[in-house]
Parts: C-alpha cells; structure tokens; sequence
C-alpha cells in the first residue's frame, strides 16, 4: 500500500515493527482505547514519517542512484555501467592508444562494423576532441554523439569477444 522511494518492502515492515514496539511501549489502558486501535494508528504513522522523510530532497541523490556494478541491460550482461563511464581521452592516453589500436585493426581487416556517424564521432574522439565540439562540428545534438559512442563501444566489444 505505501511506496518508500529507495527500498524494498521490508523497510516497509521494519518501519510498521517500529510503530508496533513504540506502540507496546507507549500504550495507556487507562485512556480507553483499544490497543489494536492504537497500534494501527502508531503504525501507519511511522511507515508515513519514514516515506516523508526518505522522499527529502537530501536523500535524492541516494534514491535515485544506479549502483556502477549493475549489468547494463540484463542480469547475465558481463558489461556494467561502470564500463560505459566516459572519460576525457585526452586525459587519458592508454584509453586513446587502445581505441586508436582497435580502429586501426578494424579499418585494415575490412570489417565494416561502425556505420559513417559512428565512424566520424569515433574519428573526433581520437581526436581528442570533447562532445560538444564534436556535435557543433557534425551539426548534432551531444546526446547523439553519447549515443553514437555507446554504440561503437558495445560493437567494437561484441567484434573483439567474436
């Protein structure tokens, strides 16, 4: 019945096991209400306190966050989001030196596995070039760049595992 942004169903228990116990302990026979009354009350409102506070804006960040570790598309994926990260080549020469290796190869060999675009982008990031320089001189959006690059990754890891 209630959603907690950010965990599973058992926090959702443990926080009405946590309204139960507060309700144990802070329950008054005297005040004439039945203790099955006062422990739906006290549990409810613990489970809402707790989606309230986890629905905070400083828990955005945690709610909303993608473990690196994750399979990218599906549970037997080797590839993780971790091996998708961009970095800036030209901060990073041995990333640069294996992408202009792998290039090489495949241009020499005949394989035809990138189409034009791909193959452009892949020439500007060789480059040296960042995405936004690379979109204004194709004419692009930076996202179709991203795209394009996450395309050629994933099809020069299928080439090289065939």
């Amino acid at each position: 019945m209630y959603y907690m942004a950010g965990a599973d169903e058992d926090d959702i228990v443990q926080e009405g096991m946590i309204g139960l116990l507060k309700a144990i302990r802070q329950y008054d026979p005297e005040k004439e209400a039945a203790f099955g009354t006062f422990a739906s009350l006290c549990v409810t409102r613990q489970i809402i306190s707790a989606i309230r506070t986890a629905g905070r804006d400083k828990h955005k960040a945690l709610n909303t966050s993608v473990s690196l570790s994750d399979p990218l598309k599906d549970e037997n994926s080797e590839i993780t989001v971790e091996d998708t990260l961009i970095t800036n080549t030209a901060e990073n020469p041995e990333t640069l030196l294996v992408l202009k290796d792998i290039a090489y190869y495949i241009l020499h060999n005949g394989d035809n596995i990138l189409s034009d675009f791909e193959m452009e982008v892949l020439n500007e990031v060789l480059k040296g070039k960042d995405y936004d320089k690379i979109a204004r001189k194709l004419g692009k959006n930076p996202k179709s760049i991203d795209n394009a690059m996450q395309r050629t990754k994933k099809k020069i890891v299928a080439y090289l595992w065939r």
